[in-house]
Formats: structure tokens, sequence, C-alpha cells
């Protein structure tokens, strides 16, 4: 079978994309990881994850598994022992691959998916090849789901503030499993106000938006959420408040 495409990302971080195969690489280095998420449950509590070092240096990697939860428009991450990924630690040379294999050592939560991240940390060398600095080290983080036993999808609600020269615009999400929203454009009639980039709402959680907008729109106006998502396009009316 063909590969899926890719597409490289210099950064210092991690970054993610939408396609099948997730490519990032710094300073000599570049990993691609596929899948992008995994999803995990009791009827499939075990899923593999490919790692391929494309650079032209080896790559030391260690895996860490934290649980995932969100509060205040941020990621909050915390160490858990609720999955399992191995081999904890590993080399990988120039153009070798490797099987990470993630497992699931809970129950799923009858109530609503739970969600963690797996990630993926570089060893760095102490110099770089060249003998001219530090080489920065990449940390790649892929979602790691595991939805309840029932059938669950997510379920937004939207709200819109006014915030002195800015709009705050909130996403509860009160389903079971997390929204993927792929790109959102805020709309005060046919005028796009503000476009956000991609964010993940977990099941039970919230995220919100600051836009800076001028003119502010007066308290009481109508406004229009427009957002893609994975599981198809949300369309919401909203009253500035």
């Amino acid at each position: 079978m063909p590969r899926p495409s890719s597409r490289a990302v210099r950064t210092a971080g991690w970054m993610g994309c939408v396609c099948a195969l997730w490519s990032v690489c710094a300073a000599g280095a570049s990993l691609e990881v596929n899948p992008v998420r995994l999803t995990l449950s009791a009827a499939q509590p075990v899923a593999a994850l490919t790692v391929r070092n494309a650079g032209t240096q080896p790559a030391g990697l260690h895996l860490q598994i934290m649980a995932w939860t969100q509060a205040d428009a941020a990621d909050q991450y915390a160490a858990t022992r609720e999955l399992l990924a191995t081999p904890p630690i590993f080399t990988l040379a120039p153009g070798a691959v490797q099987t990470v294999r993630v497992g699931l050592r809970r129950a799923a939560d009858p109530e609503r998916e739970l969600a963690y991240r797996l990630y993926l940390q570089e060893i760095p060398d102490a110099v770089a090849a060249n003998g001219t600095g530090v080489r920065i080290a990449l940390r790649i983080g892929v979602p790691v789901f595991v939805p309840p036993d029932a059938p669950a999808a997510p379920r937004l609600h939207w709200r819109a503030q006014r915030d002195g020269n800015a709009i705050v615009l909130h996403a509860q999400n009160t389903g079971r499993s997390h929204a993927r929203i792929l790109e959102l454009t805020f709309l005060s009639g046919s005028r796009t106000v503000a476009k956000a980039t991609a964010a993940y709402v977990l099941a039970g959680q919230s995220w919100r938006w600051r836009f800076a907008v001028s003119p502010v729109p007066a308290a009481g106006a109508p406004l229009r959420v427009r957002a893609k998502t994975t599981a198809g396009e949300v369309n919401a009316d909203v009253v500035l408040e």
C-alpha cells in the first residue's frame, strides 16, 4: 500500500496534523509517527504505534503516559499508570522503525470517555554532531482515548461574552466523548469576526477562545459559530452577553 502523505514541521516541541502520518523534525532528527491518535477499549485493549526515524542521526526515545484533562482553557497533564507503553526506552538508527504497543490497564469509565497523551521524548545528544551547540530535543504527544462502553458522542454548547475590546467564546462539551474542532469561524451577520485554529474539547470539559475584534458588537447582538469537526459541521447561534 502507498504510505500516507506526511508533512515535516520544524519545532522545539510537539505539533500535530490531521493526516494519517505525523512527521516532526528538528536539527537533523526526524521522526514519523503513525497513527496520530489511538483508541483503546475492553474489546481492543492494546494498540500499536509505528515510529520511524527519517533523519540522518540516531534518535534515542523514552515514553511517558499522562492523564489528560482541561481546566481554565488549558490542557492539564498528570502522570498515570492506567496505560502501559512498551518498550519504554529505545534507540532508532537512521531509517529504522520501532513498533510501540500501548495497553489499557483499567476498565473504561461507564459515564464518559477517558483521555491520555502518550509522549515520545527524544533523549538529546550532549553536543550537536558538528560540535557547535546543543541539539534540540523533540517531544511528540499522541492522544489516546478510551470511550465508555455505550455509544458516545460530543455535545457542544456555546456562549459569547464581551471582554473589553475582545469577545470570549466558550465551548462546553456536555457529551460523553471528545470534540475535535478542525476549524472555527465566528460571524456577525455575514461578516467574519474571527477565525480560530484546531482544538480538542474533552468530554465533560470546556475550552475558550479570546478574539480581539474591532468594533466589538453591542451586548445582545446575534452571532453565529461555524465549526468543522471530525464529527461533521456544527452551526450554532449565540447572543453576545
